[in-house]
């Protein structure tokens, strides 16, 4: 299969996914103890939301875009906090880049910890 994560970069899988993964990362960072994160399936890792490739599904406009936009309850704005703070200051200077897993991981780690990044398809 020819898995390309540019063109789903952002979409609504990709959030659930990514907020689940700030949380895990928040969780263990409340420890001294370091960790070790192996992510199989990294992709590129950084995406621009804005380049040719995403454009062709849009399919971020249903993900990352809208709950950007979205005034979230409280519940949720506390638990999509690390993913979403991640996200913004990535974009903090006005582009719409999107903070694939090794970005994230690495936006969250903390000097201790260590990530191995993995991805078997050639143009990632």
């Amino acid at each position: 299969m020819n898995y390309q994560h540019a063109f789903h970069a952002g979409n609504g899988a990709d959030v659930v996914k990514h907020a689940a993964l700030a949380l895990i990362l928040a969780y263990l960072n409340r420890k001294d103890a370091s960790y070790r994160v192996l992510d199989t399936h990294a992709g590129a890792g950084l995406y621009d939301l804005a380049g040719a490739t995403a454009q062709r599904t849009k399919e971020a406009d249903g993900g990352i875009e809208k709950v950007l936009a979205a005034d979230l309850p409280e519940r949720a704005a506390t638990l999509l906090a690390p993913y979403l703070d991640a996200v913004r200051a990535l974009r903090a200077d006005g582009s719409r880049r999107y903070p694939g897993s090794p970005a994230l991981g690495l936006a969250l780690g903390r000097p201790q910890d260590r990530f191995l990044f993995c991805e078997t398809n050639r143009e990632e």
